[in-house]
């Protein structure tokens, strides 16, 4: 078979099989093997049958991504819906998030009757231990018509994944498995002592390794000279720390990687992306060019989303030959590179340093190897002789590729919308999830539903068996709907200006990093405010505990109300960054979150009409410049 000029691969072929037979398909390869062909072969044939067709992903960048893919092929027939964008949201082939699909499933139910397929890229974060719920409800609740073709890394549970699937769409679902890469890899171990070594020689030379540190007659053999030398580049190095990668980027400035028309070139680029999206004087600009000049950058979501941007485009003109980066750009994105680096085996989790997933080793490696560029791909994991584990560092690469685990867990938002929907048949929809199908029982998902359902109706959610007013309202919010709810019936919104609306949003959802613990006081004007607020927030809280939930609402963080009601008042990116202690990405996330608030707000308070104003008028000062995500997304 042959598709746009090129001819398939047997496990493609075998996929397509399966959708033209009006089967779901799950599709299993490794990073860069060609699983999007068989997206687009799903989405042009629901197209032409006059259907809609939909591509979800885990995260906005992804999404953003294929919309600007997708719409090089299919023009305006392409629309993107993420929490921050809306696009041509009637278009026949729209890219999402994951999130808002499912927000959109519970939401307007019938805004998908005419779509054929959903693509679920990267379909193995149903096991992510904060976004996997979402992508199980996405498939448990969609309409009876869709069939879904999830694309997945490999993993060692894929057929009771199928199974369950099939049981709770009620109809065939195909797995198609390849573990052949276009471009294999090669995987080898760096020690800065010895140099490169395989895998199954670590045990052996990890000690040689240390004696040669302790006679210290030998200099560190530093792997990016030496991948230099032999021409190796373009290289990912992944990192897991933002600060790592920033710094790694900048002791490299002192490599010269291009050529002078090279260089001219990514002036040339820089300049115009620049231009285009108005970014040119911005101090993070000017250090960005400093480093490109050298063929040197970094990336991470710390980063403007700008700038971000500006870096994956440099890199997929093969004019960046260091990329010094975080595990997020290995997600879905298609930018290949010659060589992969881990600078180390070993991430923080929030408690401790370990090891990292195989499933996610692999992730990471699979970016290694450009098609049609490259025989093979190599893949170096550095390691320290002194603190690394032999067993553990072989495990990475050896160990079996772990299994997809359900985590199930309905949000209250989605409690109120199913409750609303179905009555006491919400606890069916608990025993159809991958959990209970895992477990055999749903016996741990009737007793959390059921739990969750006191306190909502302990707090005014639900009463004689349907929604109150409180609870509609709670329902029509995707995005931390009971804060906003239980500060809304506080009357914490009322008479406010939109400076301060924004203020008080922003305290509820702003999470302060470890550095900055510690609960930051509101300003005077707000104290007592604020007080109400916390109150209220907290005997929301009592009613979980009495539940025996755990507790999902935090009290209010003002430690960005400067930042807020600088930026409110007009003043530049430069200028509110100076007073902010949050990174420069982290901040217009946070500005972006309280946006969609904002967006649920206005459709929520049509009633009441000063406060619809005020959230209309807060929201207009809000998204502007670097904030603005859609004026991004519309740039060339």
């Amino acid at each position: 078979m042959e598709f746009r000029g090129y001819t398939l691969y047997p496990f493609q072929e075998d996929a397509i099989r399966a959708l033209d037979a009006g089967k779901s398909v799950i599709v299993s390869a490794p990073t860069g093997a060609g699983k999007t062909v068989i997206a687009e072969w799903a989405i042009e044939g629901a197209i032409a049958r006059g259907a809609q067709a939909i591509y979800t992903a885990p995260i906005k960048a992804l999404s953003n991504q294929k919309f600007r893919d997708f719409r090089a092929t299919h023009g305006d027939k392409i629309g993107l819906m993420t929490g921050d964008v809306t696009i041509n949201g009637d278009a026949p082939i729209l890219i999402m998030t994951t999130e808002i699909f499912r927000n959109t499933l519970f939401e307007d139910r019938g805004r998908f009757e005419s779509v054929e397929t959903v693509i679920m890229d990267e379909v193995h974060y149903i096991g992510d231990d904060d976004r996997g719920s979402v992508w199980e409800e996405s498939i448990m609740f969609a309409p009876p018509s869709v069939r879904f073709v999830g694309l997945s890394a490999t993993i060692s549970n894929l057929e009771e994944f199928r199974a369950w699937i099939e049981k709770v769409r009620e109809h065939p679902v195909e797995l198609v498995r390849t573990d052949e890469r276009p471009v294999p890899l090669r995987h080898w171990v760096w020690i800065p002592e010895l140099g490169a070594c395989k895998f199954t020689e670590v045990k052996d030379k990890l000690p040689e390794a240390l004696a040669v540190r302790k006679r210290r007659r030998k200099k560190p053999i530093e792997i990016l000279d030496v991948l230099e030398k032999d021409r190796k580049l373009p290289t990912l190095v992944f990192c897991f720390s933002r600060k790592e990668c920033e710094s790694r980027a900048r002791k490299n400035r002192k490599r010269d990687l291009l050529s002078d028309d090279e260089r001219r070139r990514v002036h040339a680029m820089l300049d115009d992306l620049g231009a285009k999206y108005g970014v040119l004087k911005q101090d993070g600009f000017a250090a960005l060019r400093a480093l490109a000049d050298r063929g040197v950058l970094y990336h991470h979501a710390g980063m403007l989303p700008i700038h971000k941007e500006i870096v994956e485009r440099l890199f997929t003109t093969g004019l960046i030959r260091l990329l010094f980066t975080t595990e997020t750009f290995a997600l879905g994105v298609n930018m290949p590179a010659r060589t992969v680096v881990f600078a180390s085996l070993r991430k923080f989790d929030g408690v401790s340093f370990d090891y990292l997933k195989t499933l996610n080793y692999y992730q990471m490696a699979g970016r290694a190897g450009r098609q049609g560029l490259d025989d093979a791909g190599d893949v170096y994991a550095v390691v320290d002789c002194e603190t690394d584990d032999p067993k553990r560092v072989k495990g990475v690469v050896f160990n079996k590729i772990e299994p997809i685990v359900s985590r199930f867990n309905l949000s209250y938002g989605a409690t109120l919308n199913l409750f609303g929907r179905m009555g006491e048949g919400i606890y069916d929809a608990a025993e159809r999830s991958l959990a209970a199908w895992q477990r055999g029982s749903a016996r741990e998902e009737k007793a959390v539903v059921r739990k969750r359902l006191e306190v909502l109706e302990d707090r005014g959610y639900i009463r004689d068996g349907a929604l109150t007013d409180k609870g509609r309202f709670a329902a029509s919010l995707n995005c931390y709907e009971i804060a906003v709810t239980e500060l809304t019936w506080a009357g914490c919104f009322e008479d406010l200006s939109p400076t301060d609306l924004v203020i008080m949003l922003m305290s509820l959802l702003y999470e302060p990093k470890r550095a900055f613990a510690g609960e930051r006081p509101p300003p005077m004007a707000l104290a007592a405010l604020a007080n109400r607020a916390k109150k209220r927030l907290f005997d929301f809280v009592k009613a979980e505990r009495s539940a025996g939930l755990p507790e999902t609402l935090r009290p209010p963080d003002f430690g960005l109300t400067a930042v807020v009601r600088g930026w409110m008042q007009g003043s530049t990116l430069d200028d509110v960054l100076r007073a902010s202690p949050v990174q420069d990405g982290d901040l217009i996330r946070n500005f972006r979150l309280v946006l969609q608030v904002l967006r649920q707000l206005e459709k929520a308070t049509g009633g009441h009409a000063a406060l619809h104003e005020c959230v209309r008028k807060a929201y207009t000062s809000l998204d502007r410049d670097e904030v603005d995500a859609e004026a991004q997304m519309k740039v060339n």
